[in-house]
């Protein structure tokens, strides 16, 4: 029995598993998704299962935790069944709640790392050409190599004659640089899934699949095995391919393009051609393509420590 504990809720016997994963208890999603119905809500989904839910059950409904914890006990709610609360939130339209229904936790909203090194660094070296310099921005603009390379019209130095390397040091800068730079450059691989499918398989199956045994067990498991040969039969392949980006911009396109859909249709014109069109027949084929989210937000964390780099030097 869930029990309030600080004006929440103690947490549930199964949710120290469920956590370790990244998903939600059933019944923690019965927390979420019944704290945030109305009575009225509650009201109006009971007596749409006046018919399955006894009155007995009934009485003892007094939040949208309840009605989903007697929506479990009647059968019509489980780990891998959510369709019948689907059905009932789009019924009393809490449109707003749908996304809600389901045991992957929600990932929270944090600032991301490349958007705000860009905001620091805009601010840093863009700024109105009239204003006035702090004592404090002074020497930060004035240190490093732009002192020493400064010249005026007539060819004279500006800066201190000090300051200024032989032609031998600036090269053997210029070349440690260059060497520091190759060294430091980082780069990500990015995994790219494709996979051509038949849109439908029903047709396949349908008259294909049959067993004659006497057991039930014996029935299902032919039947299984049948339509699994089947399906390997039809299997159009897949490729995964690992690409390597060393340009955050370059990577921001790709996943654009990967999100509005121009990296499928371009991957089209390459993997569905017309052998393969006359392979299949009057079938319809789909194409798949997957990139793993983690691995564009990993890839971005990696390549902004070549911007950090450049930027520092």
């Amino acid at each position: 029995i869930l029990s309030k504990r600080n004006g929440g809720f103690e947490p549930w016997p199964e949710e120290a598993v469920d956590n370790s994963h990244g998903l939600y208890s059933l019944h923690r999603m019965f927390d979420i998704v019944g704290a945030q119905l109305t009575h009225r809500d509650v009201r109006v989904l009971s007596f749409l299962f006046v018919d399955v839910i006894d009155e007995y059950e009934r009485g003892g409904i007094r939040s949208g935790r309840d009605f989903l914890l007697a929506l479990e006990r009647q059968g019509r709610c489980d780990e891998t069944n959510f369709r019948h609360v689907l059905q009932l939130l789009r019924i009393i339209t809490r449109h707003d709640l749908l996304p809600y229904v389901t045991l992957r936790k929600r990932q929270a909203v944090c600032p991301d790392p490349v958007d705000k090194y860009l905001e620091e660094t805009s601010v840093r070296y863009i700024s109105p050409r009239g204003a006035v310099q702090s004592k404090d921005t002074v020497p930060h603009r004035r240190t490093g190599p732009q002192q020493v390379i400064c010249c005026s019209p007539s060819g004279s130095n500006v800066g201190p004659p000090q300051t200024k390397p032989t032609p031998l040091v600036q090269n053997r800068k210029r070349r440690s640089h260059s060497s520091v730079d190759c060294r430091e450059k980082q780069t990500c691989d990015i995994r790219l899934r494709v996979r051509a499918e038949y849109c439908q398989h029903e047709s396949a199956l349908q008259g294909n699949v049959f067993s004659n045994k006497q057991e039930a067990v014996e029935r299902q498991f032919e039947r299984f095995n049948q339509a699994n040969t089947i399906l390997k039969s039809r299997d159009l392949g897949s490729i995964i391919c690992d690409i390597k980006f060393s340009e955050l911009t370059y990577l921001d396109a790709f996943w654009r393009d990967y999100i509005n859909g121009s990296l499928l249709e371009a991957l089209k014109g390459v993997f569905i051609t017309d052998s393969l069109k006359q392979a299949v027949g009057h079938e319809a084929i789909k194409l798949l393509v997957n990139v793993d989210e983690e691995d564009y937000q990993a890839g971005r964390r990696k390549l902004l420590r070549n911007l950090v780099t450049s930027g520092g030097s």
